[in-house]
Formats: C-alpha cells, sequence, structure tokens
C-alpha cells in the first residue's frame, strides 16, 4: 500500500511542472508525457531487472501526474496572474530541501 501512495506522490511534481511549461495545451497533451515517462521507466526497470515492473506503478504514476495538473489548474483559478510565480517559488523550496535531504541521506550512509 506504501509503494502505491509513495508512486502517486512522486509523479505529482512532473504534473505540476507539465502543467506550469503547457498552460494552453489541452489535458491530455500534458498527462501522456507523463504515462509516457512512467512507461519508460517501467519498461527500464523490467530490461535491467531494477525492481519490479507493475501495471500498478503505471496507473499511479499517471494519476499522481493527472493530479499536479489539475492542481496546476486549481490555483491558476485562485491566483490568476500569479500562478507561475507562487508555484516557481514554491519547486525552490521543495528542491532545495530534497537536495538537503538527499545530501543528509548520503552523508548518513558513508557514516555508517
Amino acid at each position: 500500500m506504501d509503494e502505491i501512495v509513495n508512486n502517486f506522490i512522486v509523479f505529482i511534481p512532473v504534473g505540476l511542472y507539465l502543467g506550469m511549461l503547457m498552460p494552453k495545451a489541452s489535458p491530455v497533451r500534458k498527462i501522456a508525457p507523463i504515462f509516457g515517462l512512467s512507461l519508460f521507466y517501467e519498461v527500464i526497470q523490467f530490461i535491467f531487472a531494477i525492481g519490479a515492473s507493475d501495471i500498478t506503478d503505471l496507473i499511479m504514476n499517471t494519476l499522481g501526474g493527472t493530479a499536479g495538473v489539475f492542481l496546476v489548474f486549481l490555483i491558476s483559478k485562485l491566483l490568476k496572474d500569479n500562478t507561475v510565480k507562487v508555484l516557481n517559488i514554491a519547486a525552490i523550496i521543495c528542491t532545495v530541501a530534497i537536495t538537503a535531504f538527499m545530501a543528509l541521506l548520503i552523508g548518513v550512509n558513508y557514516l555508517i
């Protein structure tokens, strides 16, 4: 169950970025690359026998990305012209936090 939720959450930023990068595109044109990226990951996992390829992963990754696209739509309705600015600030904060967390994990692994 945790893996399903994680797959959903991990792809939300992909949808957010696509929603910001392609504001005029139709929802299908935004969701298709999310599906393609998820399919690519699953095929690579299968080819190199890394992890487990699963249709559930493909579905949840795509749904997570779709949720990100939908969030951009909702935020754009609320913030109008400030949408990209607010989302860029949020993306910078999240990127710095994730980078710091990854550095912490790497540091802890080398100390143990």
